[in-house]
């Protein structure tokens, strides 16, 4: 009996109550507090999405030499572009005009067919965050040129969308040549390779003897940084007036840099410079020299999401 008492003591109906209401205030407090971080969290998130969405498309850059791969027909094939848009942008490009060359004509392809590529991917593009980076595939008619040309620069154009918008645009630089007919060249290829780390090397048999006189390129200001190129053991700064004789080997090695920077490592390079020499006969002439190259090819959400902030886009 006196148990009984006790126990009705600790435990009123009052307290009881008090203990219920305490709880509830207590979830109300915790609900509160959720919802407020929520909202927070919802403002943080289009906050970002409105400060970090893209006006336009965002067209990466490429400092690129490329040579005609046929002999009749003035034709480029599935020479690519790449692109960066908002994750729900589903525009896609119909047409391309180069500012430098508007004769150019250029077919656009959202899938490749053939021919060189700079980059690996489908025509759906690829998902990083709340970006895609897409590919377009162009087929430049060289053709309607009304001109005679060994070189063109093409470095602006204006892209047309299936929505009718345009978006003026830098592409970089894009070196397209057409070298002279080398069949009577005193210097043959015998052999090459090249390395995944950026090096490569060739060996040049020499018919006669020759002078060299320089290393040059359109784009070796852009890229002088980002490359090394030696003849024998000399730096190609410093070839000027080295002899050669015939049979005497001519060895060719280059190495492209590691890319310091996220524009550097997401933009293509792709340099072929020419050695210029003079033969016995006081004629000047040239090869050129390749696999000095950068693909960007490793993707991520950060890396987008610096490249475009170091663009100056945002």
């Amino acid at each position: 009996m006196i148990e009984s008492l006790e126990m009705e003591s600790l435990f009123p109906s009052d307290f009881i109550l008090y203990q219920v209401v305490s709880i509830l205030e207590l979830n109300r407090k915790i609900l509160k507090i959720g919802l407020s971080l929520i909202g927070l969290s919802l403002i943080f998130t289009i906050g970002f999405s409105l400060n970090y969405r893209l006006k336009n498309p965002v067209f990466l850059k490429m400092y690129v030499e490329e040579s005609f791969p046929t002999k009749d027909l003035d034709i480029i094939d599935d020479f690519q572009l790449k692109y960066i848009t908002n994750v729900y942008d589903d525009r896609r490009v119909v047409s391309i005009q180069f500012e430098e060359e508007p004769n150019i004509k250029a077919a656009v392809s959202h899938s490749g067919d053939s021919g060189f590529s700079f980059f690996n991917e489908d025509q759906r593009g690829d998902r990083y965050g709340r970006y895609i980076i897409h590919t377009i595939y162009l087929n430049l008619d060289l053709n309607s040129m009304d001109r005679e040309f060994y070189e063109i620069e093409l470095n602006n154009a204006k892209v047309k969308f299936d929505d009718g918008s345009i978006l003026d645009t830098e592409l970089g630089r894009i070196i397209i040549y057409k070298d002279k007919d080398k069949r009577n060249s005193i210097i043959e290829n015998i052999s090459s390779s090249s390395s995944s780390d950026g090096t490569s090397s060739s060996k040049q048999e020499l018919k006669g003897n020759i002078r060299l006189l320089k290393i040059d390129s359109p784009l070796i200001e852009d890229l002088k940084k980002g490359f090394d190129i030696s003849i024998g053991d000399t730096d190609y700064r410093n070839i000027s007036g080295i002899e050669y004789e015939k049979g005497q080997p001519l060895n060719i090695h280059t190495k492209f840099k590691p890319q310091k920077d996220i524009v550097e490592e997401y933009t293509a390079y792709n340099i072929r410079p020419k050695l210029y020499y003079e033969d016995e006969k006081g004629n000047t002439s040239y090869i050129r020299i390749y696999n000095i190259n950068h693909i960007p090819y490793s993707f991520d959400s950060k890396g987008i999401f610096n490249y475009l902030k170091a663009r100056g886009v945002f």
